[in-house]
């Protein structure tokens, strides 16, 4: 994890949801994840249509130029990503895994930056996610992102105490709260990369 905020959310939501697959969305307290509220999201997974957002932080809308409630979350990506991405929804919700994207946003001039973002499935159908950038630039929010790439997916085991993720991102030498065998695409090769998912079995290893 790159950003000490997706370190943050995956540990409140791990608290939250106990023993449960996946906590309710009404369990939720903002007051408790208030640092990281500008750059959180919640999505909707409607069963014959597209993700969309149901709630968008402030920063976050600033970044892509405009409110994104009811928008799709898929619009965001590129388009030879999308099905790959909406693959990726799926295993969350379905297999209750915890997702992290790390993906390159290129903006309206034809600026780069790079992003992190954490999906973590609730119990209806719903995921709350948040999306930051790793070193912010100077110009987001005056020059918006209209595409983003994914370059690398992880999904990772929830299970594992997420204290070893807030040590991990303070530098503590804490053993990792990837799965023993991550489920990881990477590299140049976008609809290479995505292929490899539609043989995964769930997402589970």
């Amino acid at each position: 994890m790159k950003h000490d905020g997706t370190a943050e959310l995956l540990a409140y939501w791990n608290r939250i949801r106990g023993k449960r697959p996946a906590p309710e969305q009404a369990e939720i307290e903002p007051g408790a994840i208030a640092r990281q509220l500008p750059d959180i999201f919640i999505l909707e997974l409607p069963v014959d249509s597209d993700a969309r957002f149901r709630l968008a932080g402030t920063r976050l809308c600033t970044v892509y130029g405009g409110e994104l409630k009811n928008a799709s979350f898929l619009s965001l990506w590129k388009a030879e990503d999308r099905t790959g991405i909406r693959q990726i929804l799926q295993m969350v919700f379905e297999d209750k895994r915890a997702a992290i994207i790390e993906q390159e946003g290129k903006s309206q001039s034809g600026r780069s930056a790079a992003f992190e973002t954490l999906l973590l499935p609730l119990a209806d159908s719903r995921l709350i996610g948040s999306m930051a950038a790793v070193d912010p630039a100077y110009w987001l929010g005056a020059d918006r992102i209209t595409e983003n790439t994914a370059r690398a997916i992880d999904l990772i085991d929830p299970r594992r105490e997420l204290q070893v993720a807030l040590k991990a991102a303070a530098g503590a030498g804490a053993p990792s709260v990837y799965l023993q065998e991550p489920v990881h695409f990477t590299g140049p090769a976008v609809s290479r990369r995505f292929r490899h998912l539609t043989v995964l079995n769930g997402g589970k290893s």
